[in-house]
Parts: structure tokens; C-alpha cells; sequence
């Protein structure tokens, strides 16, 4: 009770202090709006209680005014700066909407925020940062503009802030110096236009490029720093490395130097085998750089034990170890192990594993410098396929890829079924690139099938020009297309004008007929030959008609109909004899069979695999045409010396014999020469009526031919698309069919020689893929021919495609 009388007594003195300070206030004296009333200082003697004055509030916003806006609206300023009208000012409230002004990129440090407390007004005065109008470089040409934009962050159209335009150039000095250019200098210009735009414009000192003075090698002594320069990509400059870009210094280069050396010595046996440091020095001038590896090679090991511990029932260390190729006491090799572990994944994928891990676990003893090897194989779950999905295929239909796996969805995986379904598709010739990868289903024991193809120009349209010292200039146009609208059909149309023949011919295939795996297809042609050195000419016009099933995963045969007129007319006495009993015109069916192997890995240039045919054309069913005719070819494609060439061995063998006492036609004979034998001109191979000179060829019934190439990279960057082959070409041709035995005789005005001699001829050809084209030229030089045969040493062409 004491207690709460004491409290009550202390609030009745302290409302007495108060009340007496608001009577002694100034008359008229009142508190701003919106604030509490201040409280005088209390006078002396005043207790301590009565001297505490009440805290002052803070202002309340009732306004709020938004300018400098162009583009913007005031009201998304005032999403931006988080304050509202009602709501209490503070500083610190301030300097956050500030902050927050500036991370949108919109505005420039400009842009301010004031309070006013007598009008409780809040004012959001902005700077908007202008919008880039266009952006251009000056000076460069080493670079060009369109790979300078992709560099840079800063576009037309975009808000224009000095932090984006320094960041671009660090980016733009980044890519100059990638490119060898150390001494480039860039210098950002602005320039302002209405309406608060502005023109950016780089300008670009490039400089000259920094090039590479010396490579140096410390520490290497099995192999000598000239064999070392030789496996990295950096080469020391030269005057006459005109044409090359490895010889300017690149810090991304130095990396890949690096990789390349290391692959190089463990190759060869160096297990322990590092580069310690790989540092560019500048030379005193400036102007390039001095490239120094250190590397420690440490000591030669070969293989020691060899196991495989294999979780896979089905496939046992019996059955696997012939397929690592690793043997004891061999020299190490990297890229055999992985090889091995290639196969051994490969394996297990083929057993329906698709997710097996084969790890190697190689134990090294320094001191008997042997690496012992042990593959553990874990099997992971067996996998079936969920989802066959392919991307990359604008233009071809999803079915002319999906038709050409060897799987589909429900299938068990397996990895062998998947590498050939990717080779096939690879054959198609349609696209550039081809991948399969699995991932993971919706199930474990699920998998998807992800094929990812980029398409390339499937059409093309080509001119071709040959020049022979006996048959002019010889020219072709032609049209191809082998991915008609995208659904895999064949278009072709091709023109061919020479002094000896004019060739008009049009084509077309259907591979899957009816949606079922059979080819059909026609061809109409129409053919003049002016053989002046055969003194005939004859005018041909066939129509044929195709069907073709397959028999194997890598063969098929193909039945056909064909119906040919055709005339024979000679340029007058001074033609053959045997060619002058040919005369007039002829008429018949034929019908015919071919049989194709072909298991290569590209259809269009390959690399690897092997093809053969055999077929026959019977004519005698009606029409006076009476012959039977077979031919073979044969194709052998290896890749070697560590995939970089491409060696090829091919042959073609055909003989056609009349039956009935009738004489093969001589339009039907084997006139070799030009593309099919170079280094000899067009029928400038074979039998010749020697009586008349160059006008003597009358072709031959039996011819086989056969060649040699090596396919190598050029002698260029691979990024100039040049490539060449050395060549030999060598066969015979002859076994005139004639029904007059004396014209095998010489006489006075006929002497046929027909001893199937033999020819060859060896060469270069040279292949580029030009900015206007492929262009091809071959070079051959005949080692091996007779006194009558005529020579072509040179022959070109070129085209272009679409």
C-alpha cells in the first residue's frame, strides 16, 4: 500500500513539472506537422525525473515525385527504390533504393533521391544511361567484325553502361592475344546522339602478330629437341611459313604442347614421363617469344602382369584378354590400355550392359620398371531401351534415321547393334557428324538412346573441265541430290559435252520402296559418242528400271530391266574395218543382276571397310542385240600409320563375249582411259588399228584394271581443306571380238594389235575444298604402255556445292 501511494505521489509531481513547461512556452510556439510537441529545457533545481524529454519522431512521407524519366516510367522507378507515400524517411532507406537504382543498369550515378521536411515531399531524380545506337570497329582486319560482336557483351539497342564497355574490352585484348597479337591496343569511343542514344565504336590498333623465336627443351634425353618440336603443335617462325598460324605464340596452345608431349613419351614406354614447366618468355624486342619445356622423362617400363577380375558371368578373363592387346614384357603404351579398355567396354555392352565400368588398376614397381594391370569389370545393371530420341535433324525426317537402327524401343542394349546403327547412319552421307549416347531411363534397368546428328549439303551441283592433248577440253554439269526433301531418295541429272561424246542422263532412287527395305528406282539416258580416234559415232537411248533387296546386314542384290536403241555410223572409209561391220541400228531388252558387299564406315569418303560386287546383263530377249556380259570390282580401305592415311587397294574386272554369231556392239566394248585409267587419254588404252593412226581405237572385250592410293593430309593446315593421295594405276585391256579372222592381220588397210599388254601409271592427286568448290586435280605419268597407246597427263575439275 506504501508502495503504490509512493508511485501515485511521484505521478501527480511529475504532471505538475510538465504542465508548469507548457506554460512557460513561448506564445505561439507550436510542433511542426506531424511531430511530437518539444519539451523546454527544465529549469535549475528541477529533479532529475523532470528533466528526461519525450524523443522526437520520425518525418512521414506524403509525396513522392519521380523525374528525368525518358524511356522509363515513373512508376517502375517506384518498384525499383521500394518506398511508398505514408512511409517514415530514413537515410538508410534511401541509400538502399539508391543501390538498387544502380544494379538494374538503367541509370547513372547521377541519379539522386532528396527529402524536403516542409513539404514532406520525397524527390527521385534520375539520370537514364543511354541506349547503344550501333556498334562499330575500326582497324581491324586480322580480325573480322562479325567474330569480334560474338565477343562482346555490349549490342545495338541494348542500355549502355561504361562497366559493359570495359569488360568488353578486356574481352577484345583477350582474343587479340589469343590470336598472337599481344601489342593490340583498343580504345572505346562514344558518341552522342538524340534522343539519348550513342554510337559505340572500338578502335583497334591490332599490331603486329607475336611470333615464336625459339622452342627449348631442358631435361629431355632419349629424344632430341628437334625430334620433340616435331610432335607439338607450336612451330619457331619462318619466313616461308607464310601460310601457317602455329608459329605465333598462344598461351592455349602451350596447354595442348603440354598434352602432346606427354602422349608422346607414354606412347613409347615413359610411364613417370612429365613436363614440370612449359613458360614464355618475351625476346627483347618485342616481337615474339622465347617457348621453354622443362620435362623430367623418368625411365622406360614395360608390361608385366596382365588380369581381368570380370563380375560379368557371360564374358571370362579366358574370353577377354585377346582383346586389350596387352602382352607381358611389351613396351607400354597408353593408347593400348585404352584400347583395351575400349574393347572391354564394348563387350560388356554387347551382353546387354550398357552402364559396365571397366576400371584399369596399374601397379608400377620402380625398380624391375614393369607396370603390373588389373581391368576390374563391374556390370552395373541390364539395361533395355526406353526411348530412341534424335536431334540435329532439321531437314531429314526422323523415320529415314530411325529406319536404319539396327535397335528399337524394347530392345535389350547392345553396344555392338548401337556402333553399327551409328555407322550406317554415318553412311547415309547426309550428315557431318554422328553420335550415340546412352543415359539413364525412368528405371534402372532402363535406357535412353540419344543420337545427335549435324546435317551437311547433301546436293551439289558440279562442273567439271579436262584437258588431253588428243581430246580437247572436256566438260560435265551435273545436278546430285541423295537427300531428296529429306526422305533419303536420289535425284541425279548430269550433262557431259566433250568432242567425243555428249551425255544426258537422269536418275532416280527410292531406297525404301513402299516403306519396306527395298530400292527401286529408274534411269533415262541418252548418249553420243564421237570417238575420233575409234573413226565412229553412235547414239544410244535407254530406259531401265531398278529393284534391289538386301540379303545381309552388308549385302544386297539388285535386279534390273533395261530397253536400248541404238546407232552406229561411221565418220567414213578411213574408220576400222572391224568397226565399219557395225554399222546401223540395233535394239533390245536386257535384264541383269548385280550382288553388293559393302561394310565401309563412310559411304562417301571412306576410311575404312571393304566392298565387292558381281553382276551380268543378258541381251537377247527380242531386238538384235544379242551378248552376255559380267563384271566384278573390288575395294579395300585401311586406315594406317595411327589413322593418319588412308591407304586403297581396288580392282575391276569386266568381259563381254556376243553369242549366235553375233558381234558384240562396239559401243558396248571397253574404251579405258581418262578417269578410269590415268595418265592416258580418253580410249587411249587398248587394241588399235595401227593402219589408222590416232584414229585407230576400236576398243576391247576384256578389261581389268587396278589401283593403289594413299590417301595423307596436305602439306597445309587441315583448315585449309587440302588434301592429296599419291596413286598407281595397272591392268590390261583387249580380245578384239570380230567375225573376220584375216583383221588380225596387217594388212594395207588394217593392222589391229590386241596383245593385252600391260599398263600402268603412277601420280599425285591434289584435293581441295575451295571457297568456290571442290577442286581435284590429278597428275599421272604412265610407267608401263605400248607404242600405240595415247597419254593424258593432266586432268581437273571443279564444282560447287549447295
Amino acid at each position: 500500500m506504501r508502495i503504490n501511494g509512493l508511485k501515485r505521489g511521484l505521478l501527480r509531481s511529475t504532471s505538475a513539472w510538465l504542465g508548469l513547461a507548457l506554460l512557460c512556452a513561448p506564445a505561439g510556439a507550436q510542433a511542426p506537422a506531424g511531430q511530437v510537441p518539444a519539451v523546454g529545457p527544465a529549469p535549475a533545481g528541477t529533479p532529475p525525473a523532470a528533466a528526461l524529454a519525450a524523443p522526437q519522431a520520425q518525418p512521414v512521407i506524403r509525396r513522392i515525385v519521380v523525374l528525368g524519366t525518358q524511356r522509363i516510367e515513373p512508376a517502375t522507378v517506384l518498384t525499383y527504390i521500394n518506398m511508398h507515400e505514408g512511409d517514415l524517411y530514413a537515410p538508410a532507406n534511401v541509400d538502399d533504393a539508391l543501390k538498387a537504382l544502380f544494379a538494374t543498369g538503367l541509370f547513372s550515378s547521377a541519379s539522386h533521391i532528396d527529402f524536403n521536411p516542409a513539404t514532406a515531399t520525397l524527390t527521385v531524380q534520375v539520370s537514364e544511361n543511354p541506349i547503344v545506337n550501333q556498334v562499330v570497329f575500326e582497324g581491324n582486319s586480322k580480325m573480322s567484325s562479325k567474330d569480334l560482336t560474338k565477343e562482346i557483351q555490349i549490342k545495338p539497342r541494348s542500355v549502355f553502361t561504361q562497366a559493359k564497355v570495359q569488360a568488353d574490352v578486356v574481352r577484345l585484348m583477350e582474343v587479340y592475344r589469343r590470336n598472337s597479337r599481344f601489342a593490340a591496343r583498343i580504345d572505346p569511343q562514344i558518341i552522342a546522339r538524340p534522343q539519348n542514344r550513342v554510337d559505340l565504336i572500338f578502335a583497334i590498333n591490332e599490331g603486329t602478330a607475336t611470333g615464336v623465336s625459339r622452342i627449348n627443351f631442358i631435361g629431355n634425353k632419349v629424344f632430341n629437341a628437334s625430334t620433340l618440336r616435331g610432335q607439338i603443335a607450336t612451330e619457331e617462325s619462318a619466313w616461308y611459313k607464310v601460310l601457317s598460324t602455329n608459329d605465333n605464340y598462344d598461351p592455349d596452345r602451350l596447354l595442348y604442347d603440354r598434352q602432346l608431349l606427354n602422349t608422346y613419351y607414354k606412347q613409347r614406354g615413359y610411364y613417370d614421363f612429365k613436363v614440370t614447366s612449359a613458360v614464355a618468355q618475351l625476346a627483347p624486342g618485342g616481337d615474339s617469344f622465347f617457348v621453354n619445356f622443362t620435362v623430367d622423362e623418368g625411365a622406360r617400363y614395360t608390361v608385366g602382369k596382365v588380369s581381368i577380375n570380370s563380375k560379368i558371368p557371360e564374358l571370362t578373363e579366358k574370353q577377354l584378354l585377346p582383346l586389350i592387346g596387352l602382352h607381358p614384357g611389351q613396351i607400354y603404351n597408353q593408347d593400348l590400355v585404352q584400347k583395351g579398355l575400349d574393347a572391354l567396354t564394348n563387350a560388356a555392352g554387347g551382353k546387354g550392359y550398357a552402364f559396365a565400368t571397366v576400371n584399369p588398376r596399374p601397379n608400377a614397381n620402380p625398380k624391375t620398371h614393369t607396370i603390373d594391370w588389373a581391368f576390374n569389370i563391374d556390370q552395373g545393371p541390364r539395361v533395355y531401351i526406353e526411348h530412341i530420341d534424335i536431334s540435329g535433324n532439321t531437314r531429314t525426317l526422323d523415320k529415314v534415321i530411325r529406319r536404319e537402327f539396327r535397335l528399337v524401343e524394347g530392345d535389350a542394349f547392345n553396344r555392338a547393334l548401337v556402333d553399327r546403327s551409328q555407322a550406317r547412319i554415318r553412311s547415309l552421307g547426309f550428315f557431318k557428324d554422328v553420335s550415340i549416347k546412352p543415359s539413364p531411363g525412368s528405371q534402372p534397368d532402363r535406357t535412353n538412346v540419344t543420337v545427335a546428328v549435324t546435317e551437311q549439303s547433301t546436293g551439289s551441283v558440279s562442273v567439271g573441265l579436262g584437258y588431253s592433248s588428243y581430246s580437247s577440253v572436256i566438260g560435265d554439269v551435273s545436278y546430285t541430290e541423295i537427300n531428296l526433301f529429306g526422305r533419303g531418295q536420289q535425284l541425279a541429272a548430269v550433262a557431259r559435252l566433250s568432242q567425243i561424246q555428249r551425255q544426258f542422263q537422269l536418275s532416280f532412287s527410292e531406297p525404301w520402296f513402299l516403306d519396306r527395305p527395298l530400292s527401286a528406282g529408274f534411269d533415262l539416258q541418252k548418249v553420243l559418242n564421237n570417238y575420233q580416234q575409234a573413226a565412229f559415232q553412235s547414239d544410244v537411248d535407254a530406259l531401265s528400271f531398278r529393284l534391289g533387296f538386301p540379303v545381309t546386314e552388308y549385302s544386297s542384290v539388285q535386279l534390273y530391266y533395261m530397253y536400248k536403241i541404238q546407232t552406229v555410223q561411221v565418220f567414213g572409209a578411213a574408220a576400222p574395218v572391224d568397226i565399219l561391220e557395225e554399222t546401223g541400228t540395233q535394239n533390245g531388252s536386257i535384264i541383269g543382276y548385280n550382288y553388293l558387299y559393302a561394310d565401309l564406315d563412310n559411304a562417301r569418303n571412306p576410311s575404312n571397310g571393304v566392298t565387292f560386287s558381281l553382276g551380268q546383263n543378258f541381251a537377247g530377249f527380242g531386238g538384235t542385240l544379242r551378248y552376255l556380259e559380267t563384271s566384278s570390282t573390288f575395294g579395300l580401305y585401311r586406315s594406317v600409320f595411327d589413322n593418319s592415311v588412308v591407304a586403297s587397294l581396288s580392282a575391276r574386272v569386266k568381259y563381254i563375249t556376243g553369242y549366235d554369231g553375233t558381234p558384240v556392239p562396239v559401243n558396248s566394248r571397253y574404251f579405258e582411259g581418262g578417269d578410269t585409267f590415268r595418265g592416258f587419254a580418253i580410249a587411249g588404252v587398248g587394241p588399235r588399228d595401227l593402219a589408222l593412226g590416232q584414229l585407230g581405237a576400236v576398243g576391247g572385250n576384256f578389261s581389268a584394271i587396278g589401283s593403289f592410293a594413299a590417301r595423307f593430309p596436305g602439306l597445309l593446315p587441315e583448315s585449309f581443306g587440302v588434301k592429296m593421295s599419291l596413286f598407281t594405276d595397272f591392268g590390261v585391256i583387249g580380245h578384239v571380238d570380230t567375225n573376220d579372222p584375216t583383221l588380225r592381220q596387217c594388212l594395207a588397210t588394217s593392222c589391229i594389235k590386241d596383245n593385252l599388254a600391260f599398263r600402268g601409271s603412277a601420280g599425285i592427286s591434289v584435293s581441295w575444298v575451295s571457297p568456290f568448290g571442290p577442286l581435284n586435280i590429278d597428275l599421272g605419268i604412265p610407267f608401263a604402255k605400248t607404242s600405240y597407246d595415247r597419254e593424258q597427263i593432266i586432268h581437273f575439275s571443279t564444282g560447287t556445292g549447295f
